[in-house]
């Protein structure tokens, strides 16, 4: 990363906003606090933020109404909802519904806060003096620009892939373990979002999971019920990218 992550924090608790500001901001978060809904989208806006923390019960404007403004204008900016009280099945997918990627449920440790932000940072806010050209998992590499899947012991070749499946891939390894929404994809690789475009991703999104199937059984691509999609990878296969300097 090639400065410190900036953050949207959206928490109308002046003293628990502050405590959360304070803590980021010693972690090497640069932090913008807003007490309200639509002062946040102001914010957002007018700015670029890294990652959004956004309380579900705010003023002005709630945060599953924030989160939906939010995707309209950026489908990639990860965001987590703050909640005061245990999430239910129906509020999740709710939440999950308008863009959210995950929930934190007050009080929540700091620690956990932090290591649960740098994960998803991670996959989301590449380097930019680098070029990603595949991924390693498992006992094999995903090449996108060869658009073959290799042993990665051995080198040789073990599949090939299409120019769609490679940028699919390429997408759903980027982003392991968070749900995916189908428009995200639809608009990155088809470029619309349609009912054409989407038969055609159900096609592919087939033959991937076939492909998983067959050399990394342990890693699936889920459908989140109206919700989206999530590459499921154990911790000891998260995927490892292979990348080339740009010159």
């Amino acid at each position: 990363m090639n400065r410190n992550p900036r953050v949207l924090l959206v928490e109308d608790d002046k003293v628990f906003g502050g405590t959360v500001k304070h803590y980021l901001e010693n972690s090497g978060f640069n932090v913008e606090h807003s007490l309200d809904g639509l002062d946040a989208w102001n914010l957002y806006d007018r700015n670029k933020y890294d990652i959004c923390l956004i309380d579900i019960v705010i003023p002005k404007k709630n945060g599953y109404d924030l989160a939906k403004e939010i995707r309209q204008k950026n489908m990639v900016t990860p965001i987590f909802f703050l909640s005061s009280e245990k999430i239910g099945d129906e509020d999740r997918i709710t939440g999950f519904s308008a863009g959210g990627d995950g929930y934190l449920v007050k009080p929540f440790s700091f620690e956990e806060l932090i290591k649960r932000m740098q994960v998803i940072l991670k996959w989301t806010r590449p380097n930019r003096t680098e070029l990603l050209i595949g991924h390693e998992i498992g006992k094999y590499t995903f090449h996108y620009r060869k658009l073959k899947i290799y042993e990665t012991e051995t080198k040789m070749v073990k599949g090939k892939i299409s120019p769609i499946e490679s940028k699919m891939l390429r997408h759903f390894f980027s982003r392991p373990n968070v749900i995916v929404q189908k428009e995200e994809v639809l608009l990155r690789i088809w470029h619309k979002d349609d009912f054409y475009a989407s038969r055609s991703m159900d096609v592919f999104i087939g033959r991937i999971r076939k492909l998983l199937k067959q050399l990394t059984p342990h890693v699936e691509l889920e459908t989140v019920y109206n919700v989206g999609l999530r590459l499921n990878v154990p911790e000891e296969l998260l995927p490892v990218k292979l990348t080339v300097p740009l010159s």
